[in-house]
């Protein structure tokens, strides 16, 4: 395969909806919400990624192909919207790259670009789940990808939108795999992480 390619990563908008959920439907059938153009206007999934609160799409062209769409990264503050967590972590719900582009850089470009908004928005770590045929790519971006249906607690506490505190646990959709990774490391930049059962109990002695 022709390795020339030209990569641009750009937030998508409302324009992109049509090939957007074409290519949902094509590589992501598990994921039903991604399928129609009205869910995609419904949930407005195009923000730019500058605030922590917020849903993103970015989208992965070939601009050396008449920048021909590519592939595809949705994230959003998913546990803030569906749960009250009011902590700076994004989910990185799905991402899509046309078969017949795969292995030329265009996963890690997406990936690169939501960590790099990620860092400039103050978000403290990135989650998501895996399938299992991504499980590789995961580990691959230097993720920590967690064994099968094992839960993500929050350490030491989430805090809610009313100000409460919570020790919330969350678990995977069936045969998939969480994965995590912490964006902000300076000194008390973090006040909590979602961490795996297993290495919740080498922290607590539990």
């Amino acid at each position: 395969m022709d390795d020339d390619i030209s990569l641009t990563i750009l937030p998508a908008s409302e324009t992109d909806i049509p090939a957007l959920a074409a290519m949902a439907r094509n590589l992501l059938p598990y994921m039903p919400a991604l399928h129609d153009d009205i869910g995609w206007r419904t949930h407005n999934r195009f923000g730019d990624g500058r605030a922590v609160r917020g849903s993103c799409t970015l989208i992965a062209r070939d601009s050396s192909q008449a920048n021909q769409m590519i592939g595809f990264a949705w994230f959003d503050d998913a546990l803030y919207v569906d749960s009250d967590v009011d902590e700076p972590w994004w989910c990185v719900n799905a991402i899509a790259v046309d078969p017949l582009q795969r292995g030329r850089g265009a996963g890690r470009a997406l990936v690169a670009e939501i960590e790099f908004l990620a860092r400039r928005a103050g978000v403290a770590m990135l989650y998501g789940q895996s399938v299992p045929d991504a499980v590789t790519f995961w580990h691959s971006q230097n993720y920590s990808v967690h064994r099968e249906d094992e839960t993500l607690t929050a350490h030491p506490y989430a805090v809610l939108r009313d100000g409460r505190r919570v020790r919330a646990t969350f678990s995977p959709g069936p045969g998939d795999r969480f994965f995590t990774k912490v964006i902000a490391f300076e000194p008390g930049s973090v006040r909590s992480l979602l961490l795996a059962e297993s290495v919740l109990k080498r922290i607590t002695g539990g």
